[in-house]
């Protein structure tokens, strides 16, 4: 029972350091940042547009190569 109860412990363990990494992987910032700190709307707008911009420009100089 002992090692039942240890092998859930590092499941739940594992799976909450998991999805805190996973969750700042995905909106990429730092691992170790808090992954509930609401990003300011200017931040998200910012990054955003930047996302486009390189999408725009990659896809620019593939058409005029």
């Amino acid at each position: 029972m002992k090692t039942v109860n240890g092998i859930i412990i590092g499941l739940i363990l594992g799976l909450a350091a998991g999805l805190w990494a996973g969750v700042n992987i995905g909106r990429d910032v730092p691992i170790s940042s808090n992954p509930f700190e609401e990003q300011p709307v200017s931040q998200k707008f910012s990054d955003k547009a930047e996302r486009f911009y390189d999408k725009t420009r990659d896809a620019f100089n593939e058409e005029f190569k």
